[in-house]
């Protein structure tokens, strides 16, 4: 066999399986239909419906809530007593996509007096690749102190020097950060880990069968 025409089968190989590689991020709406709201007598609670999705570094949470509410990111201890005299970060307008950019926890919880209290509140865990697939994941970094991106008007919340450190976000909506481009428009999902889940399988197959077909070329054209 030429070498140019198993040059050209391993070029068209490496370029699919980068193409089922590349998957562009995920955008959750949160609450799904529902959206950001107090929950309803016996409906699924926020934390329920993120632990059915899987996140990683790049997707992004669109919050849909009323004008009159908002979404607050807030340190472990704040989330646990619902304290929101000081976020890390607020946001409000109706409609705020949150960029998740680095693995560990964050906590949301509404600014409405007693919306947090009656469950309108989250958790939200951005796992490392290899926790997608079942893998073990890595230990994550060691946070850095909060560098929040968004839209919209306000001021920075100020924050004692000994709370803990929390990853740095991207979001869009009034918020209480410096103006910065909100991301693209993406396409909206339902399942998006599952989704991620099986491109991942496909993927790992892909590059499996790529490696099989290049083995028994070489093995051909060394025999001939």
């Amino acid at each position: 066999m030429p070498m140019a025409v198993i040059l050209h089968f391993a070029v068209s190989c490496a370029l699919l399986v980068a193409s089922v590689l590349s998957l562009p991020p995920a955008v959750f709406k949160v609450g799904d239909e529902r959206g950001w709201t107090v929950p309803a007598n016996g409906t699924e609670t926020y934390n329920h419906w993120a632990k059915r999705n899987r996140f990683q570094v790049g997707d992004v949470l669109n919050f849909k809530y009323a004008n009159d509410d908002s979404v607050l990111l807030v340190a472990h201890d704040d989330y646990k007593q619902c304290g929101t005299a000081i976020p890390l970060s607020r946001f409000t307008g109706g409609d705020t996509k949150f960029t998740l950019d680095r693995y560990g926890p964050l906590y949301f919880v509404s600014g409405v007096a007693g919306h947090c209290e009656a469950g309108q509140r989250m958790i939200v865990r951005v796992r490392a690749p290899s926790a997608l697939y079942g893998a073990p994941a890595a230990a994550p970094a060691p946070a850095m102190p909060p560098a929040v991106g968004g839209s919209g008007s306000g001021a920075p919340s100020p924050r004692p020097a000994s709370s803990p450190a929390v990853p740095s976000i991207g979001g869009s909506g009034s918020a209480s950060a410096s103006a910065a481009p909100s991301p693209s428009p993406l396409p909206q999902v339902s399942g998006g880990g599952a989704s991620r889940r099986v491109l991942g399988v496909v993927s790992s197959v892909a590059v499996g069968l790529v490696v099989l077909v290049a083995s028994a070329i070489t093995l051909s054209v060394l025999v001939v």
